[in-house]
């Protein structure tokens, strides 16, 4: 009987182990079954292309212009997102949040790699939304997509290959069409600046036209029709008013800079040209960063970068909407004209109305988001501009992070106290909403 029985259980255990078999052996050849180790792919190939991108950026001659690096950052993001989505679990398409966004491809239930699908997507993206790309733009484009293509390729079979980049492909297609919906328009022609006591004027010394002043009605991501309140003091010219003594606080400062604050301003001007990212481009940088000493997965890394990329899009078009509104003239127009004829800030003044501040708005919006990602209080080491001789510099949080680039244009005698302090507190009002989008859940939601 104990014989017979033993028998049984010996054949039980054959037949388990021949289905069992014969199970991987027919997911191996038909590339079917379950997505290649969703939270094991790693975040190589995003953050290899966003490295990229920031070389674009500091090299492009003409320079490309904060708005439009904020616009290409958050439609690549997207689609960096969607298109690694083939290879994640758990995963929600951005199309059921953002506004008047299409669905996207739909994902097959069969073996898919993300990283091979936002590589090819990253590639298309890249090539079709930035201007001007240079034949050495495109050859590094297509360096860079090969590179990761023949990483990738001989640890996969071909059928999972080819359907993860024709995925790739499909959604790389999708955003961009959808893109060209946004009624996006940075030019200036047949705008006339508003004239009435306080209002913007161009600044030296360029005297530049306004830049993008019809960007505050392109489409957001995500449906907003905030505007920055009235501006704190009525315009007065009086000695002792409130709005003079707001400009005058921009003015004794600048007599009076520490090197420190002449570092924070510095480090914070972010022009393009080779002497910077762009104050958009300094944020996704600072991502970059932290993606690469976490050793990110290629689903955080694609989430990380979709909201930064949504947060400063929508930063730029609201900060820009309360701009071309309020059109307040700019500190280095009113004291040269009322305090101090001879005077120039610091820096530079860019070419739009003074207020609410835009570096204060869109890097705490995309440093609010990220703090929904890495939590309260996370340290940053800011290794940006090492390379253009600049000391790295230390935060407690991603939010002062925020609060510096905002302060850094005080130092700089390009903005009031009050209109920093505004386009913080809008920043991360923005930064809450994105960061709250719930894309993928992650183990620690289980």
């Amino acid at each position: 009987m104990k014989n017979e029985i033993f028998a049984l259980r010996l054949n039980m255990r054959h037949y388990v182990l021949m289905v069992w078999l014969c199970f991987m052996f027919s997911c191996q050849k038909t590339g079917e079954g379950p997505s290649i180790d969703p939270p094991n792919e790693n975040g190589d190939v995003a953050i290899g292309w966003y490295k990229l991108q920031l070389k674009i950026i500091l090299n492009a001659t003409p320079a490309i212009s904060p708005p439009m690096v904020s616009r290409i950052f958050g439609y690549v993001g997207i689609g960096l997102y969607e298109s690694a989505r083939c290879g994640l679990t758990n995963s929600v398409s951005l199309s059921t949040y953002l506004y008047q966004m299409p669905a996207m491809p739909a994902i097959e239930k069969k073996r898919c790699s993300g990283s091979i699908s936002a590589n090819a997507a990253l590639a298309n993206l890249v090539k079709a939304m930035y201007p001007n790309l240079t034949a050495q733009n495109i050859t590094s484009i297509d360096s860079l997509e090969q590179v990761y293509n023949d990483k990738l390729k001989p640890n996969i079979e071909s059928a999972v290959f080819d359907r993860s980049q024709a995925y790739g492909h499909a959604v790389a297609e999708a955003v961009f069409s959808w893109s060209k919906t946004d009624n996006d328009n940075q030019s200036n022609v047949g705008y006339v600046p508003p004239v009435f006591d306080g209002a913007w004027i161009p600044t030296p010394p360029a005297f530049a036209p306004p830049l993008a002043p019809y960007l505050g009605s392109d489409r957001p991501f995500l449906q907003n029709d905030a505007l920055a309140p009235a501006v704190a003091f009525p315009y007065s010219e009086t000695p002792g008013s409130d709005f003079y003594e707001m400009v005058k606080d921009v003015y004794d400062v600048s007599l009076a800079l520490t090197t420190e604050q002449k570092s924070i301003a510095s480090f914070w001007n972010d022009v393009g040209i080779k002497k910077g990212y762009t104050p958009p481009g300094h944020s996704i940088s600072i991502l970059n960063q932290i993606l690469e000493q976490n050793q990110a997965s290629l689903s955080l890394a694609s989430e990380a970068y979709a909201k930064i990329g949504i947060a400063l899009r929508d930063a730029v078009i609201l900060v820009w909407r309360s701009k071309f509104t309020y059109n307040l003239i700019r500190p280095v127009s009113y004291i040269r004209k009322v305090i101090d004829p001879n005077w120039l800030p610091f820096l530079i003044t860019p070419a739009h109305p003074e207020y609410p501040a835009a570096h204060a708005f869109v890097t705490s919006a995309a440093m609010q988001t990220l703090t929904g990602l890495f939590g309260d209080n996370y340290p940053v080491v800011d290794n940006t501009y090492n390379f253009l001789g600049f000391s790295p510099r230390s935060f407690g949080s991603l939010n002062d992070i925020g609060t510096e680039s905002g302060m850094s244009r005080r130092f700089g005698g390009i903005h009031y106290l009050p209109s920093i302090r505004t386009g913080l507190k809008m920043g991360r009002e923005l930064g809450v909403r994105v960061a709250n989008l719930q894309l993928i859940k992650h183990e620690k939601d289980d």
